[in-house]
């Protein structure tokens, strides 16, 4: 997904050496490292630049992006809170950018709190709706997430980004055929956009029309060379295809690319339990639910290789979590690890 964030430039003539003038340097300073990728020098230049003028709103500005781009959440909430509460409540690039913090931080009602603001004050922004529908997605209210991002693209019809997050919050309450429809819409706007065609791909899977995920999932790859996410999503494909060769390569870079992606431990888990090197899979399954302990096919594949080592009491302690547990195979595992 695609994220807005207000950097804030200044252009300065420098007529005499004040210290606003110096602080003018350091903020332009740290926006050029901050373009380079090199976060800790552009934090570095941004510090200074407060230093020599501590009313410098856009320096605690810039310093927050540069820190949310480094994923330091609590320290880029700090300085967007520090100018709302202090120095401008009334500026709302940085509201618009902690709501990114947020989101990345999992303060999830506090970022709808941020957006209620903006919505009040823009309310035409497809903006807001759109970081609604990330909000409410990551909540997992798909629901709200879905009627969200339609809000956001009855304001802003161009953007198949916005179509492709409907698709997937359809997805995810298991209305294939509508999601279906909503990417054959997205794609119609905007046919290089790769995660319509993992989005596709993650449909077939459910399906079990393997080898159309596979196309699918190489058609998002041509798109987008090297994604992570495509990455582990081909190769849990290939999992489920038996192609366990195909698959390792993959989900290796996939965590390499994503390393707190808990899908790519997940999927690695279960590449190791598949191979019979049950220790390997449960600490993959152990680093996956570091981030996320609730995601499907988890558990399942946890207590089996803790049966499979026959570490019973802690395997039953997993099929609390099982989501599936009407499902004939996870009912039998039940009964066999807890009687």
């Amino acid at each position: 997904m695609n994220r807005w964030f207000g950097l804030l430039l200044l252009l300065l003539v420098f007529a005499c050496d004040s210290e606003e003038d110096k602080a003018g340097r350091f903020l332009l300073k740290g926006n050029e490292a901050l373009n380079k990728g090199q976060y800790n020098e552009a934090v570095r230049f941004y510090t200074e630049a407060i230093a020599k003028n501590d009313q410098f709103i856009e320096a605690y500005n810039n310093r927050g992006v540069a820190s949310y781009k480094d994923g330091k959440y609590i320290e880029a909430i700090s300085d967007y809170s520090k100018i709302l509460m202090q120095l401008d409540p009334e500026f709302f690039e940085a509201r618009r950018n902690r709501v990114n913090a947020y989101l990345d931080a999992k303060r999830y009602e506090k970022a709808l709190e941020d957006l209620e603001v903006l919505s009040q004050k823009f309310p035409d922004s497809a903006f807001v709706d759109f970081s609604k529908g990330l909000v409410y997605h990551e909540m997992k209210d798909f629901k709200a997430s879905i009627q969200s991002f339609e809000q956001s693209f009855e304001k802003d019809g161009s953007n198949a980004e916005t179509l492709v997050n409907v698709a997937n919050g359809y997805y995810m309450v298991g209305e294939l055929d509508q999601a279906r429809q909503t990417l054959e819409s997205a794609i119609g706007l905007n046919a290089k956009e790769p995660n319509s065609y993992n989005t596709l791909a993650l449909i077939a899977t459910e399906e079990k029309d393997y080898e159309l995920a596979l196309v699918r999932v190489n058609e998002a790859l041509a798109l987008d060379v090297g994604n992570p996410y495509f990455l582990n999503n081909r190769g849990y494909i290939h999992l489920l295809m038996g192609n366990l060769e195909e698959a390792e390569p993959d989900i290796r870079r996939a965590i390499i690319g994503s390393p707190q992606n808990p899908w790519a431990y997940r999927n690695r888990g279960i590449l190791f339990y598949l191979k019979d090197r049950f220790d390997d899979a449960v600490r993959n399954f152990e680093q996956a639910a570091k981030f996320d302990d609730k995601i499907p096919r988890l558990n399942y594949y946890w207590a089996m290789s803790l049966k499979n080592l026959g570490r019973m009491e802690e395997a039953c302690t997993r099929t609390d979590f099982l989501k599936d547990k009407n499902a004939n195979e996870s009912k039998k595992l039940i009964a066999e690890v807890c009687r």
